[in-house]
């Protein structure tokens, strides 16, 4: 179920900021405003977190997008063009069940001695319309390898 991945996003998204405890209703409703503002880009839709560095830090920076297989000659208004390689711990399931799965994966990570690389590198959550209205999210958290 879980799995080491090294992975190359490539992602028009636009930038914002938050608040950690308001993360749950600010980035649909960003992610919502991004697609409706760029009907011409397809892909798979994308969120990319700044990690949380403690308990201090309540405060950070999101991107919403979609994943592209190049860069584009023009972006939409106020998006920017990411590209992010590096090695992560990642997991796949039902959206709806976003907190059991960061939960598995956390412990797994901890469980194969891996170590998370979260200092500069994002955390990124990838969104997939399955049948009857299920979507499944994959997540990768940075690790160290």
């Amino acid at each position: 179920m879980c799995q080491v991945v090294k992975k190359d996003f490539k992602i028009i998204a636009k930038k914002h900021t938050g608040l950690y405890k308001d993360y749950a209703e600010l980035v649909p409703k960003a992610a919502q405003q991004f697609l409706r503002s760029a009907p011409n880009l397809a892909g798979t839709e994308v969120t990319v977190y700044e990690p949380k560095a403690s308990e201090s830090h309540i405060e950070g920076t999101f991107f919403v997008g979609v994943l592209v297989n190049d860069e584009v000659d023009t972006l939409p208004e106020g998006a920017e063009f990411l590209d992010i390689q590096h090695s992560y711990g990642m997991i796949r399931g039902k959206e709806s069940e976003m907190g059991s799965l960061y939960s598995l994966l956390d412990q797994w990570i901890d469980e194969e001695g891996y170590e998370r690389d979260t200092f500069k590198e994002f955390i990124i959550e990838t969104y997939h319309p399955m049948e009857n209205d299920v979507e499944e999210v994959e997540i990768y958290i940075p690790v160290k390898i």
